[in-house]
């Protein structure tokens, strides 16, 4: 759902309730995921590694929006 935008996804995942970082830094949300880059046409092929992020536990992704958006 879009219809407000990012807003309708939600918040960023921050279960810590640390400050926004890049994904490499220590001090981020779990959700501070980087940025992805898309070609000429439109097209962005992703592959996301993270430390943070998990399929269980408190940093459990599982159900969650991945949002892409231009700018």
């Amino acid at each position: 759902d879009n219809t407000n935008g990012c807003i309708s996804a939600g918040p960023h995942f921050n279960p810590n309730n640390l400050e926004h970082g890049g994904p490499t830094d220590s001090v981020r949300h779990v959700g501070d995921l980087g940025n992805v880059e898309a070609n000429a046409e439109g097209v962005a092929k992703v592959t996301i590694v993270d430390k943070q992020i998990s399929l269980g536990g408190s940093n459990n992704i599982v159900g969650r929006t991945v949002v892409v958006h231009a700018d």
